[in-house]
C-alpha cells in the first residue's frame, strides 16, 4: 500500500512518509554508512578541528539559605516563612537605671535602657586614661611618681613619692587595682599635668563621637562636669579592646610584680570579680562612688561572638554583676553557630568538553561555619566555569561559594573538582562529533 501523501504547498514537493523512512534506512545501511562516514571525516571534522572548544566563562547562581531548624531532626523552611518562625529570647530584666549591650564586631545594639542619659561614671573613667597611657608612654620604660599622684587618695596601687615605676606595672595598677594614684601618675607622665591630660581625654572623646561624655579628672572621683552615658562607655570600651595590650590588662584577674625597695611583691587583684569566675568574661572596668553607684563596663566572648555591656548606677556590687551576666548571656543567646557549607557538598555541575551527557561535579573544599544572629538571613552565591577546563585534577579549585548577610561577606569556600579529567584525545573528539552527527540523523527518522 502506498504511503500517505503530504504537501509543502510548493510545486513538485509531493513526497510520502514511507519513502522518507526507506531513504533514511537506506542511507544508514552498511554501504551508505561508509560513504557518510567519509563525508563526515572530510567535511565536518576539519571544520570542527579548527574551532577551539568553548571558552571557559564564569557562571553564578544565588540562593537564600534557610535559617537553622530549632530542634534536631526538624525540617528547615526557607525565606520569609522561616524568618517568621525565629523566636528570640526574652530581654533581661535589668535593675540598674542605665544599661546597654552591643556586639563589638558590627556595633549592633542588642539591649538598651536609658543608654543616652548622662551619669557619673566613677572608675570606668580609667578606660580612657589607660588607653591614652598605652598610646603615649613607652610600655617598656619607667616614670617617677610625684607627691601629687601619691596624694590622690581612695583606691590605690600604693605608689610612693619618688618611686621609679615601670610603665607596664603602672598601667596594670591603673586597670587591675584601679589605683587613683596610678591615674594621676599616668596623666602627669603623658601630658605634664592633670589639666592638660584632661584636655586630651576630652579631645579623644570628641574624636570617638562620645557626645554625652565629659571628663574632669583621670580617675573618676565625683566632680562637677564629669559624666558619661552607657552608650558612650560601650563605644569607648569596644574601641579600647581593639588594643591587645589593653585587652590583656583588663582580662587579668590577678598579677604580681617586683616592688622596688620592698622585700614583698606588689600583688594586684582585679576589682572585677567576674573575671575567673565566669568563663566568658574578658573585662573591662568596674567603678564606684557615692554619686555614681556601682558601675561595670563588662565584656565577654563566646563562640565567636564578642560583646560589651555597660551597667551604671546599680545599688550593690552583686546587683551590678548580676545585671552584667544577664546582659551578656542574653546577647549570646541571640546568636547561633551555623554550618553554612558542608565539606564535600556538590554545589555545581559543569559540562565537560567533548562529552555528550557527562558533567563535572564541583564540591565544597572545606566546611564553612559561622555564628550568626538569629534574625540574619544568609544568601549564597556560587561562582563556577560554564564548562570544565581540561585537563583538570581532582581537588583543583575551579570556583567558589560566597555567603553574605545583606551586603557583608561572612565567608567563602573554594569549589574543587570532584574527579580528575584528562585532556581529550583525537578519538574522544571524533567520538563526540560522531555522536552528535548520528543523533542528528536519528532525529530525521523519528
Amino acid at each position: 500500500m502506498q504511503g500517505a501523501k503530504y504537501s509543502t504547498g510548493l510545486p513538485g514537493s509531493m513526497y510520502t512518509r514511507g519513502m522518507s523512512r526507506r531513504w533514511v534506512s537506506g542511507v544508514m545501511s552498511p554501504p551508505y554508512r561508509a560513504v557518510l562516514i567519509l563525508v563526515f571525516a572530510l567535511l565536518v571534522l576539519p571544520a570542527a578541528w579548527l574551532v577551539a572548544p568553548p571558552a571557559v566563562a564564569v557562571g553564578t547562581t544565588s540562593t537564600v539559605l534557610p535559617a537553622p531548624a530549632e530542634a534536631a531532626g526538624e525540617a528547615a523552611y526557607s525565606g520569609e516563612a522561616q524568618a517568621a518562625r525565629v523566636v528570640l529570647p526574652d530581654a533581661p530584666s535589668v535593675g540598674a537605671p542605665a544599661a546597654i549591650l552591643i556586639n563589638t564586631d558590627d556595633g549592633r545594639v542588642l539591649f538598651e535602657k536609658n543608654a543616652d542619659v548622662r551619669r557619673a561614671m566613677a572608675s570606668t573613667t580609667k578606660i580612657m586614661t589607660g588607653l591614652l597611657g598605652l598610646e603615649h608612654l613607652d610600655y617598656k620604660g619607667t616614670v617617677t611618681a610625684s607627691q601629687n599622684a601619691c596624694d590622690t587618695g581612695e583606691s590605690e596601687m600604693w605608689l610612693e613619692v619618688g618611686e621609679v615605676v615601670p610603665v607596664e606595672q603602672l598601667l596594670y595598677g591603673l586597670m587591675v587595682m584601679s589605683g587613683n594614684d596610678a591615674a594621676t601618675c599616668v596623666a602627669e607622665s603623658v601630658a605634664g599635668d592633670v589639666a592638660a591630660f584632661v584636655d586630651m581625654m576630652n579631645r579623644r572623646a570628641e574624636q570617638l563621637g562620645l557626645t554625652n561624655t565629659h571628663f574632669a579628672n583621670p580617675h573618676g572621683l565625683d566632680a562637677e562636669g564629669h559624666y558619661a552615658s552607657a552608650r558612650d562607655l560601650a563605644t569607648l570600651g569596644a574601641y579600647a579592646m581593639q588594643s591587645s595590650a589593653f585587652a590583656e590588662m583588663v582580662g587579668t584577674a590577678s598579677i604580681t610584680f617586683d616592688w622596688a625597695g620592698h622585700a614583698v611583691k606588689r600583688e594586684m587583684a582585679n576589682h572585677n570579680k567576674l573575671l575567673g569566675s565566669v568563663a566568658y568574661v574578658t573585662g573591662i572596668k568596674t567603678g564606684y562612688t557615692g554619686n555614681a553607684g556601682y558601675c561595670l563596663v563588662g565584656s565577654g566572648s563566646q563562640d565567636g561572638v564578642n560583646l560589651v555591656s555597660v551597667v551604671m548606677g546599680a545599688m550593690t556590687s552583686p546587683a551590678c554583676n548580676e545585671d552584667t551576666t544577664k546582659l551578656l548571656e542574653y546577647g549570646f543567646a541571640l546568636y547561633k553557630k551555623q554550618t553554612l557549607v558542608e565539606a564535600g557538598t556538590v554545589l555545581a555541575e559543569v559540562p565537560i568538553p567533548y562529552e555528550v551527557d557527562r558533567r563535572l561535579q564541583l564540591v565544597a573544599d572545606e566546611p564553612l561555619v559561622r555564628t550568626l544572629h538569629l534574625e540574619e538571613t544568609v544568601s549564597q552565591t556560587v561562582e563556577y566555569p560554564e564548562m570544565a577546563p581540561l585537563p583538570v585534577k581532582a581537588g583543583q579549585a575551579l570556583g567558589k561559594v560566597v555567603c553574605m548577610v545583606e551586603d557583608k561577606v561572612v565567608g567563602e569556600v573554594s569549589l574543587v573538582a570532584a574527579t580528575t579529567l584528562a585532556r581529550p584525545t583525537l578519538n574522544d573528539k571524533l567520538s563526540y562529533y560522531w555522536a552528535r552527527f548520528s543523533g542528528w540523523l536519528q532525529s530525521l527518522v523519528s
